[in-house]
């Protein structure tokens, strides 16, 4: 397979070896010089590889990219760690971290209150981009395409009567958000269940994830929403300091 060769190409790369050419990579991995250099080609095309003068090559700069966003996200819970357990001590409720993964979520994290309740956001679960407080705080900075991909690709289902399946519905919905600065939810993917959630953005302003409370719903609405929009906002601010 093409992708494998070029991946191997990739893997002949390490501390020892961080610059080849392209005889020396033909030999490495048994292929004709003609295969290697069309995929070298390609990778450097692409910002994978770089070509110096003396006809060596090297890793591209691009790699450094990839390596924060997985840094980024190894590091994201235990960045806010600390300021959801403030978060859940100070509203009483379950705060719940999200970062976007392609036309879905992924639950990061999660602090549960003395109250626990049964929410499709737990550490390590995928949840909808299009339902819940959580959820439409990511969904709202990710871009009109994305949205309407996701409404297009037959992936949006009633969870319950709540659930928003309406295109022109959800962006209306989503620019108030934006224009607001949080989203609420009221039983959209989880029944009886309150949330309000905000976007985290790193230090040049790009989405990386959101930051929610829910509980509830006969309990929340006892509460002043104010009170917890300013609680999440306090946490907010705390991770995007470290980022």
């Amino acid at each position: 397979m093409s992708a494998e060769k070029t991946l191997d190409i990739l893997e002949q790369f390490d501390f020892e070896t961080r610059a080849l050419s392209v005889p020396e990579l033909a030999a490495r991995l048994k292929q004709p010089q003609s295969s290697v250099y069309r995929h070298m080609r390609v990778l450097k095309e692409k910002g994978y590889i770089i070509e110096h003068s003396t006809g060596l090559y090297s890793l591209g700069y691009i790699f450094l990219k990839l390596a924060q966003i997985v840094k980024m996200d190894t590091n994201l819970p235990v960045i806010s760690q600390e300021a959801m357990r403030e978060l859940t001590r100070s509203t009483g409720e379950t705060s719940i971290l999200l970062v976007p993964s392609n036309l879905q979520a992924v639950c990061l994290g999660a602090v549960p209150s003395g109250h626990p309740i049964k929410v499709s956001s737990k550490q390590g679960n995928i949840v909808p981009l299009y339902g819940g407080a959580s959820s439409k705080a990511l969904l709202a900075y990710m871009g009109e395409p994305t949205v309407e991909e996701i409404y297009k690709s037959g992936i949006v289902e009633r969870h319950t009567d709540h659930t928003m399946l309406d295109l022109d519905e959800m962006l209306n919905h989503l620019e108030d958000i934006r224009e607001k600065g949080y989203a609420f939810s009221d039983s959209e993917i989880d029944e009886g269940v309150i949330s309000y959630g905000m976007p985290i953005f790193d230090s040049d302003h790009r989405l990386v994830a959101s930051l929610s409370v829910a509980g509830p719903k006969e309990r929340i609405e006892k509460r002043d929403s104010q009170e917890i929009i300013t609680e999440i906002q306090r946490a907010v601010k705390k991770i995007e300091k470290q980022l």
